[in-house]
């Protein structure tokens, strides 16, 4: 039997772990069991009247200061910057710096709150490149452990995460950032970064051939639409599928120089619409359900400008959840096609 205790939420400490799926009186899952309570965690609960629930006796008391996480993300952002910077002028990868930062992101990023709230920080545009191999590594980690891979492969695939576009070091400056569509060449330029990034890991011995494989084939799409050689399904690397949903979110919710950033649901949508059948199923499905039901209690606004709570995901159709309005009115999404969540408040 698991060694586990009943407790008050005025008892949790930042480090417990849930030893329980916890839901709210609409029947959705506010936090999946194993998942590791943080301040916000614990405030989230607490706002949702949600007092009672199983915890793991075992755990490691933890208490990050949000400056801390901020200063370690911006600090991990200029290293990787000049990692990048080195090997653009010819250097060979730091694979000293490389392991250091990912030691760092896996140190301090330890809940979803940690990583979605630094993937929602405002950042410089110019410093997209650098800040999106960051998240990329963060997300594919968070994903792997919701895929309840070991605790290796969840540090490798951080690994894979901030290297997958290191072959754009290679690339010209002026075609990354184009504030613009890009002409049929450029783009034929872009779709190089996989295999440039490939060469730059293949020779390296302190990097593990899965990761230098999934950066290969980290824009492969389940379908054979994506590239570099149009794989399908079973020929890809499990590390790229992982890599691939990582990116695509932090590209489709970042402020970028021909766009604005879009809201998480607008990408769930998208994800639903159009990904389903390009991304491994599973995985694809795990990581949405499991980040929409981060954002059941948050307050939103629709587009009509009306505000509400979100209080329930469905999982047929996860980008339109139910709302609870502020005259307690409940609104299905699903079935309001004209209604979309405009802002996350």
């Amino acid at each position: 039997m698991e060694n586990v205790s009943n407790i008050h939420v005025s008892e949790c400490e930042p480090g417990m772990i849930i030893a329980e799926d916890i839901y709210n009186n609409y029947g959705a899952i506010l936090l999946h069991k194993n998942t590791i309570l943080d301040l916000y965690t614990i405030k989230k609960l607490q706002i949702l009247g949600i007092y009672f629930f199983k915890v793991f006796n075992e755990y490691v008391p933890v208490e990050i200061d949000t400056s801390d996480i901020t200063a370690t993300y911006e600090e991990n952002i200029c290293e990787f910057k000049e990692i990048v910077k080195d090997i653009g002028n010819g250097k060979n990868l730091d694979t000293i710096k490389v392991q250091n930062i990912v030691g760092e992101l896996q140190e301090t990023f330890t809940s979803v709150n940690d990583i979605l709230s630094s993937l929602n920080s405002v950042r410089e545009i110019d410093d997209y490149t650098y800040s999106h191999s960051i998240n990329v590594a963060l997300l594919s980690s968070l994903i792997s452990k919701w895929l309840n891979m070991d605790k290796m492969q969840c540090k490798l695939l951080s690994y894979c995460g901030l290297l997958h576009d290191i072959g754009k070091s290679k690339i010209s400056p002026e075609i990354l950032n184009k504030p613009g569509p890009l002409t049929p060449s450029e783009f034929e330029e872009i779709k190089k970064h996989p295999i440039i990034g490939y060469k730059i890991l293949e020779k390296n011995i302190a990097i593990n051939r899965d990761i230098a494989i999934g950066v290969l084939m980290h824009h492969e799409r389940e379908d054979g639409s994506g590239y570099p050689f149009s794989l399908k399904s079973s020929q890809i690397n499990l590390y790229a599928k992982i890599v691939a949903i990582a990116d695509m979110f932090d590209a489709m919710t970042s402020n970028r120089v021909y766009k604005n950033r879009q809201t998480p649901f607008d990408v769930f949508s998208i994800y639903e619409s159009e990904y389903l059948a390009k991304c491994d199923t599973k995985i694809l499905l795990t990581f949405l359900r499991r980040v929409a039901s981060f954002y059941i209690g948050n307050t939103v606004k629709l587009n009509n400008d009306q505000i509400g709570e979100i209080i329930f995901i469905n999982d047929k159709c996860i980008s339109r959840p139910l709302i609870k309005l502020e005259d307690s009115q409940i609104i299905d999404l699903s079935k309001e096609p004209s209604l979309v969540i405009a802002e996350l408040l």
